[in-house]
């Protein structure tokens, strides 16, 4: 036999090399097995890239409403319950929580416009304590607006981790535009600490006392035709709308007394008189804002 490191002349089959390793089978078999850390390629040493610090995203104002979860995903959803808590940094008068709610839900711009609707007129029900008849606050009647309008909320509490509409989106509610503190002051704010608007009065008086001194004085005897018989519902009776006659120069704020005295509501119980759905500025007439003499007013009492 030949040898078998040779190979006939005109084979087709490559010939061996003489000094071919001997051992190159079991190579071929390790070389199945990882490189050995030489083989590795060395991370870079580039020193910028590792001196220099990555950038850190700045925090970003959190926005009244979000995504925040998956709209096919199912909604944990609790009773509604009243929000009870105590103001630690400030004392909340009657007239900023009155000024704090209308300015929020006035510059609502994120989230639909419905929600917000619905959130605001639960609440209403909410700060007027309900109807005489019920005696849960108006939870009941307040739960039925969000539950109409598909608003669920996880923890049950407004005030306390939001609220979601139908589509995923949370709506963030503080404390103070939810419920009043158990140390809220009714104390009538001084003339130098109230607000000035562009649209109110920088002074609040009493026209009550203005209108009576005048009458004294026979320079501001009210003729019959300014007088003008209005119709009131109360918030906190089921009655018919309450008669008060007032007159047409008569300023919101003057009317809404008027209609304190005639409801025979005791001290310190306050009205908030609203007309389609919207608070009336207090400094100016019914007239003034739209208000048309067959229309019934209706008067939150809180």
């Amino acid at each position: 036999m030949g040898c078998c490191a040779s190979a006939p002349l005109g084979s087709p089959y490559p010939q061996q090399q003489a000094n071919a390793n001997p051992n190159s089978s079991s190579r071929a078999i390790t070389s199945s097995q990882p490189p050995s850390q030489a083989a590795l390629p060395r991370p870079s040493t580039n020193a910028s890239s590792r001196s220099q610090p990555q950038p850190q995203p700045q925090p970003q104002p959190r926005p009244h409403t979000h995504r925040s979860r998956d709209p096919a995903a199912p909604y944990p959803n609790k009773p509604l319950k009243l929000h009870t808590w105590t103001s630690k940094n400030k004392i909340w008068t009657r007239q900023e929580l009155d000024k704090e709610r209308t300015d929020f839900f006035d510059t609502r711009v994120d989230g639909r416009a419905e929600i917000w609707q619905a959130l605001k007129a639960s609440l209403e029900v909410l700060w007027s304590g309900g109807d005489p008849g019920e005696s849960d606050g108006g939870l009941a009647t307040a739960q039925m607006i969000l539950d109409a309008a598909g608003i669920t909320i996880p923890s049950g509490d407004l005030a306390v981790g939001g609220s979601f509409d139908p589509f995923g989106y949370r709506y963030l509610l503080d404390e103070h535009i939810v419920s009043d503190p158990t140390n809220i002051s009714y104390a009538l704010p001084a003339a130098d600490d109230e607000d000035k608007t562009g649209d109110e009065e920088s002074e609040e008086v009493d026209e009550e006392e203005i209108i009576r001194r005048r009458e004294e004085k026979g320079k501001g005897v009210l003729k019959e035709a300014d007088l003008m018989v209005i119709l009131a519902k109360l918030s906190d009776r089921d009655n018919k709308p309450l008669k008060v006659t007032i007159s047409k120069q008569d300023s919101v704020r003057l009317v809404a007394h008027k209609i304190l005295e005639a409801s025979n509501l005791e001290p310190p119980r306050h009205i908030k008189i609203h007309y389609m759905g919207q608070p009336l500025k207090e400094s100016q007439t019914l007239q003034a804002q739209g208000w048309n003499e067959d229309d019934v007013l209706n008067a939150f009492v809180f």
